[in-house]
């Protein structure tokens, strides 16, 4: 129910619920873990006990999500994420999202005597900025994350982005610059790189949802 749920939210259609039940709820990577440990070790019997990470109401469920499309879609804001189900949980609705009609988002710039203003980013969870420089000709990324929220914001000079969903042919390209400057939020399984375009210094800023942990970066290489 929850990708039908995620699918009619965010596309703004009402969801019906036809039985409250409380639900018990496992994350799809959590079970690969399993079956992958299980492979590993030697003398299995192939036998995995999988214990429900969440038990939760099917309207708890729907009234998260419904969360979610306000804070995200509408509010431009990343929600509030205490845990590892409503981490999972909004990269699941995050992927219903359909990444060419949705990004790349131009940001409001205020403008007056001064020069201009524009506020990048508004979070309700912890998070690490960081920027780059890149030189004309030059690509950067060649990665995916599984769990990150990342948001590129393109402040300066000429920028292609590329997507492509792992297991798949298809190249999603997006055209930033810093005359209108925007952002795009990295999809999560998704491969990804960004390229200076441009004839000067391309300069973007990086938001991450969790600091660069070495032992654990959830950056995996792989080319668009």
């Amino acid at each position: 129910f929850i990708p039908t749920f995620c699918q009619k939210i965010c596309n703004g259609k009402k969801v019906e619920i036809i039985e409250n039940n409380q639900v018990q709820l496992i994350y799809i990577d959590t079970v690969v873990k399993l079956i992958i440990n299980e492979i590993q070790n030697i003398g299995s019997n192939f036998e995995i006990n999988v214990n429900p990470e969440k038990i939760i109401s099917v309207e708890d469920v729907r009234d998260i999500l419904i969360g979610f499309k306000k804070e995200y879609i509408d509010n431009n804001t990343i929600p509030k994420l205490e845990n590892d189900f409503e981490l999972n949980l909004f990269n699941t609705f995050r992927s219903f999202i359909n990444i060419q009609d949705f990004f790349p988002i131009r940001y409001k710039d205020n403008i007056d005597e001064r020069g201009n203003f524009i506020e990048i980013l508004r979070s309700n969870s912890k998070g690490q900025y960081s920027y780059s420089t890149t030189k004309p000709n030059i690509t950067r990324g060649n990665h995916f994350h599984t769990k990150k929220i990342e948001r590129f914001s393109v402040i300066k000079g000429k920028s292609i982005i590329r997507l492509r969903r792992i297991g798949t042919d298809e190249i999603i390209e997006l055209k930033l610059s810093g005359d209108n400057p925007s952002y795009v939020d990295m999809p999560v399984w998704y491969t990804h790189n960004i390229s200076n375009i441009g004839d000067e210094e391309l300069i973007t800023l990086f938001w991450i949802n969790e600091p660069h942990d070495i032992n654990n970066p959830d950056t995996y290489s792989e080319k668009v």
